[in-house]
C-alpha cells in the first residue's frame, strides 16, 4: 500500500543496517543518514527525482521479458582470518542469490497460500565480473589485506576501493561491523564517494562455508535494499512498533505491518495477513519478492540515477564480461598464504595454508621454508617442523598454465631455545635502543602482533626514561593489539609470581573503555593462557582530548599487579604477553614490568594490616589496608569465581559498602593486590 508520508520517510532513512542477530536488531539509520545530508545535500533532490522516474516507469512503461544481468564483485578485506572466504562460498552466494530473485528457490512451495499469487520472478540475475575496470581479467573478488576488517565499516570501503558504481555492483566483505550490524547498503542517488554497494559480515555471505542456510538470504536483503525497496513495515529498523501500520514501503501489493524478528505466518498486525516471508523482512524464514517489489527494482534499473541504468546495458555487459556468450580466460594467480602459528619453541610444528587468488585454477604450488623440515612442499597445505632457534623467512608460488606469481616473507618465524631467557626477579623498562630486539640479540627479543592503524611502539614519555604506549585513538573500537616481552626462565615452581607495571592512560570521555589482557605462555609465545584484565576505570588517569596525543604527567603513572600462580606456569619458561583492547580511548603507556617470586604473599596472606570489616555482614563494608602507600587494586568475586567489583584506590580505608547490598547471602572472597604482595579474604554475607 502507498502511504502520503513515504517521501519524508525516504528521506529520512536512505542507508538501511541489518542486524547480525537474529534476536536483537540494531539501527543507526538516523546517525548516518543525517551525515549523509550534511556531506550531501543533493541527495535529497535525487531521492525525489528516482521516485517520480519510477512512478512513472510503473504506471507508462511497456513490460519487458528480459532478464536484467548485474555485474558483481566481491571485495574481500581481511587479516588472514576466517572473514578471508572461499572462491567456492562466494560463488555459492552469487547462485543463492539468483534463486531468490527468480524464484527458483526449492522451498517456494511453502510460500503461503494467500501470496503465491503475487511472488514474483522479478528476472535480475547477477554474474561475477570477468573483466576489472582496466581491462584485466578477473574473477570477480578482490583481496586486500587490511585491520579495517574489524570494524572498519565504511574505513573498509577505502582499503579496498570501489569498482566504477555504474559498471558493477560492489559487495564488501569483513570480518566485524560497529554496533553489531551484520550488514547495510545505500538506496540509490545517497551514498557517499566512493561508497555505493552493500558492506557485508562474512558469515552472512551465502549459505556455505562460514555462514550457513538461515543467513543466506541476507545478501538479497541488502541488494534489495540497493535497488530502492524498503522493509515492508516502512523505512525504519525498528520492526515490531504499533505505530508502524502507519507507515508504509510504498509498494502496493505488500500489506502494512509493523514488521517480524520471527516467523509469524499467521500474523495480523495491522489489519491484514502480515507478509512475513518477504525477503525484505528480519522474519529468517524468507522466501520471496513480491510483484510490486520486482517492478520497483526493474524501474530503477532504467533510471539514472547512481548509474543503475548502466549496469544492465549490453555496452556494460560487454565490458564487464559478463555478456551472454562471454567465454572467461584463465586469470594469472596471485600468490599469498598464511600460517597458523609465527613463533614458538624449538620443535614446534605451523600448519601453512595458501590463499592464492585472482584465478579460479591454480595447478601447482612451490613452498620454500627456511630453517623448516621439510625445506621444500608441492602441497597446498603443508605442515613444517622447526627444530633450531632462529628467524626465517618462507616463500611460496602459484602456478597455472597462464602465468605464476611469488610471494616470499623475511623473518616470517621466530623460534626459540626454551632455556633462552632472563632470570627473576626481572623488570623490563623498555630501554632498549634496538627495539623490538633486545640489545641486537634475537634470541630473546619483543615480538609485537600487530593490528590497526597503531599498535605498540617504544617512546621516550616513560616513568623514568623510555617506555611503551599504542595510541588507542586511532584505531577501531575492539582492535587488540599483542607486546610478547621476552622469555623468562623459571626456576622456583612451587611459587607464584608477583607481576607489578606502571601505567598511563588518557581517558577520551565516559563512553572510551580501553583495556589491558595479560596472557603467559610456557612455550616462547606459541600457545596463551589469560590471567588478569584491567578494565579503563582501574587504567584511567585523567581525561584527555581526542584531538591531540595524550602524554602523561608523573603524577599520572599508576602501578598494578597481579598473581601468577604456579598451576597458570606450568613449565619452565614463561613469556608474558599484554593485549591491549581499543575501547575510544586516547592512549595508553607502560613501564616497569616487574617479575619477582612472591614467597611475600604469605606475609601479607596472614598480616592484620590488611583487612575487611564487619565480617559477617548485611551489606557493610570497609577494607582497610595499612600495610602499603600508593594504588593498590581490590576485587571481589562470588563463590562461583565471578567479578562482582573491581576498582583501584589509594584510600588506606575503603567504603565499600552496598557494593553487596544487593546481592544473595553467601561466601565472597575479597582479594587486595598491591605492591608487596596479594591477600584474599573471605566475607560472609548474613542476608
Amino acid at each position: 500500500m502507498r502511504n502520503i508520508l513515504i517521501s519524508a520517510l525516504l528521506l529520512f532513512a536512505s542507508l538501511t543496517v541489518f542486524a547480525q542477530s537474529e534476536e536483537t536488531w540494531h539501527c543507526e539509520t538516523d546517525e548516518i543518514y543525517m551525515e549523509i545530508l550534511k556531506n550531501n545535500p543533493d541527495a535529497v533532490r535525487e531521492r525525489a527525482k528516482l521516485q517520480e522516474f519510477v512512478a512513472n516507469f510503473i504506471a507508462n512503461a511497456q513490460k519487458s521479458e528480459d532478464t536484467y544481468v548485474i555485474p558483481i564483485v566481491f571485495h574481500v578485506v581481511h587479516y588472514y582470518g576466517q572473514e578471508n572466504i572461499s572462491y567456492e562460498q562466494i560463488e555459492e552466494a552469487v547462485e543463492f542469490m539468483n534463486k531468490d530473485f527468480n524464484r527458483l528457490r526449492s522451498d517456494t512451495a511453502s510460500i503461503v497460500e494467500e501470496f503465491k499469487s503475487i511472488a514474483a520472478n522479478s528476472k535480475i540475475e547477477f554474474r561475477l565480473a570477468r573483466i576489472d575496470p582496466d581491462g584485466n581479467c578477473t574473477v570477480g573478488v578482490t583481496r586486500t589485506v587490511s585491520e579495517t576488517t574489524y570494524g572498519g565499516g565504511e574505513d573498509a570501503k577505502e582499503a579496498a576501493p570501489t569498482w566504477p558504481p555504474n559498471m558493477y555492483l560492489n559487495v564488501w566483505v569483513v570480518n566485524s561491523l560497529p554496533s553489531g550490524a551484520a550488514g547495510w547498503s545505500y538506496y540509490p542517488g545517497t551514498a557517499p564517494y566512493g561508497s555505493d554497494g552493500v558492506i557485508l559480515l562474512h558469515d552472512y555471505v551465502g549459505s556455505t562455508g562460514t555462514s550457513s542456510y538461515n543467513r543466506g538470504s541476507t545478501l538479497t536483503h541488502e541488494v534489495g535494499h540497493y535497488l530502492n525497496l524498503g522493509h515492508p513495515w516502512g523505512h525504519t529498523n525498528d520492526p515490531g512498533l504499533a505505530s508502524n501500520c502507519d507507515i508504509d514501503d510504498d509498494i502496493d501489493d505488500t500489506p502494512n505491518t509493523i514488521g517480524h524478528s520471527s516467523c509469524s505466518l499467521s500474523a495480523v498486525t495491522c489489519g491484514s495477513l502480515d507478509n512475513v516471508q518477504n525477503f525484505m523482512e528480519y522474519s529468517y524464514c524468507t522466501k520471496m519478492f513480491t510483484i510490486g517489489q520486482a517492478e520497483m527494482m526493474r524501474a530503477v534499473l532504467n533510471a539514472s540515477t547512481a548509474g543503475r541504468n548502466n549496469l544492465i546495458s549490453q555496452q556494460n555487459l560487454i565490458a564487464t564480461g559478463t555478456n551472454e556468450g562471454y567465454e572467461p580466460q584463465l586469470c594469472p594467480p596471485v600468490a599469498d598464504f598464511a600460517g597458523d602459528k609465527r613463533i614458538g619453541c624449538e620443535g614446534f610444528t605451523v600448519q601453512y595454508n595458501e590463499q592464492t587468488y585472482g584465478t579460479d585454477y591454480v595447478e601447482a604450488f612451490n613452498w620454500s621454508f627456511e630453517g623448516g623440515e621439510p625445506a621444500i612442499s608441492s602441497e597446498s597445505s603443508p605442515i613444517v617442523n622447526y627444530d633450531t632457534k632462529g628467524v626465517y623467512s618462507v616463500e611460496f608460488t602459484a602456478i597455472n598454465p597462464s602465468d605464476s606469481d611469488t610471494k616470499s616473507v623475511d623473518e616470517y618465524i621466530r623460534v626459540y631455545d626454551i632455556q633462552d631467557g632472563y632470570t627473576i626477579p626481572y623488570t623490563e623498562s623498555f630501554e632498549s635502543t634496538t627495539f623490538p630486539k633486545i640489545d641486537g640479540n634475537s634470541d630473546n627479543d619483543f615480538y609485537i602482533d600487530s593490528r590497526g592503524s597503531e599498535t605498540w611502539e617504544q617512546n621516550n614519555f616513560g616513568d623514568e626514561g623510555k617506555s611503551v604506549r599504542i595510541i588507542n585513538k586511532r584505531n577501531n573500537v575492539g582492535t587488540l593489539n599483542k607486546i610478547f616481552l621476552p622469555n623468562l626462565l623459571v626456576t622456583e615452581f612451587d611459587k607464584p609470581i608477583y607481576v607489578s607495571l606502571k601505567a598511563a592512560y588518557g581517558k577520551s570521555g565516559d563512553l572510551s573503555g580501553d583495556r589491558l589482557k595479560f596472557y603467559v605462555s610456557n612455550s616462547c609465545g606459541d600457545t596463551l593462557r589469560i590471567v588478569h584484565i584491567i578494565n579503563s576505570s582501574q587504567l584511567i588517569s585523567t581525561y584527555s582530548s581526542s584531538f591531540s596525543t595524550y602524554l602523561p604527567l608523573s603524577s599520572h603513572w599508576k602501578t598494578h599487579s597481579f598473581t601468577i600462580n604456579p598451576s597458570q606456569i606450568n613449565g619452565e619458561n614463561l613469556r608474558l604477553i599484554i593485549e591491549a583492547e581499543a575501547g575510544g580511548g586516547n592512549t595508553l603507556y607502560i613501564d616497569e614490568v616487574s617479575f619477582s617470586y612472591t614467597s611475600d604473599v604469605n606475609l601479607i596472606q596472614s598480616s592484620n594490616l590488611i583487612s575487611a570489616y564487619p565480617n559477617p555482614t548485611d551489606g557493610s563494608l570497609f577494607i582497610e589496608n595499612q600495610l602499603s602507600n600508593g594504588d593498590y587494586l581490590i576485587m571481589i568475586f562470588d563463590t562461583m569465581g565471578r567479578l562482582v567489583f573491581e576498582t583501584s584506590t589509594s584510600n588506606k580505608t575503603y567504603d565499600a559498602s552496598g557494593i553487596l547490598a544487593d546481592k544473595p547471602a553467601g561466601l565472597y572472597l575479597i582479594k587486595i593486590l598491591t605492591d608487596e604482595g596479594a591477600k584474599v579474604i573471605k566475607v560472609n554475607k548474613s542476608k
